[in-house]
């Protein structure tokens, strides 16, 4: 991406990066990542259907078995990353995996094209497992120095998390970090968070935050890469 950089980052599903429509199964196997990913997702969908926020222990469903619970980084830690992983493919609302899904189609099969499968997985995988770390040892702090305050408790044990768009967003921070107008692009996702946060109240404030992080994180990876990629063609 750095020789040619783009106004716009996203690339329609159908097209090469250059805007030329594609033949089907070169849409496939360009994106083949992204492709296997929606499938994953409504495969389990079909099976189990929809998580809850608030999975009992022990449970009946599946699914809870699966989710992501904060405070097992410090007393169950095997099972903290175990479903640090296992949590991204499971859902807990139709707008949840709805989400999810256009995020797939919007930054996840862009980036195969733009930055190439290989970097978007090492984007989305690594950055959604640092900033689920990151984000558990911030409810931690925060409900020790603040023992009063009843929403870092419920954050870490009142509540779990799953599916995959912390790691999408860290995609799209890649992607937004390598458009001509890398400031813009960012203040554009900004806006989006604030309203989907406080306006259409479509994310809980932990997760907002995790989305925040990682899209930051990715925007300063996507830089990183940007120069790296920038030495190359200057040095070859």
């Amino acid at each position: 991406m750095s020789a040619d950089r783009p106004t716009w980052p996203m690339i329609w599903p159908w097209n090469d990066g250059k805007g030329n429509r594609m033949h089907w199964r070169d849409i496939l196997n360009s994106r083949r990542f992204s492709v296997s990913y929606l499938l994953i997702i409504a495969l389990l969908f079909v099976l189990f259907g929809l998580g809850s926020r608030n999975c009992p222990i022990p449970s009946d469903t599946i699914i809870c078995d699966f989710v992501m619970r904060p405070y097992n980084l410090f007393e169950a830690p095997h099972i903290f990353v175990f479903t640090l992983f296992s949590s991204f493919w499971f859902h807990n609302n139709p707008d949840h995996i709805l989400l999810v899904a256009a995020l797939i189609v919007v930054f996840l099969q862009t980036a195969e094209i733009r930055i190439g499968a290989k970097r978007a997985m090492i984007a989305m995988f690594s950055i959604h497992a640092l900033v689920v770390v990151i984000m558990t040892l911030y409810l931690y702090m925060g409900d020790y120095l603040n023992p009063e305050v009843d929403w870092y408790e419920f954050g870490l044990r009142g509540r779990n998390y799953m599916g995959g768009s912390v790691g999408l967003f860290g995609v799209g921070g890649v992607l937004f970090s390598q458009i001509k107008r890398p400031v813009a692009g960012a203040l554009f996702y900004f806006g989006f968070e604030f309203w989907n946060a406080y306006i259409y109240e479509g994310a809980a404030l932990y997760v907002s935050m995790g989305h925040v992080t990682a899209f930051t994180f990715g925007f300063i990876l996507g830089r990183y890469w940007l120069h790296q990629d920038s030495k190359k063609i200057l040095g070859g």
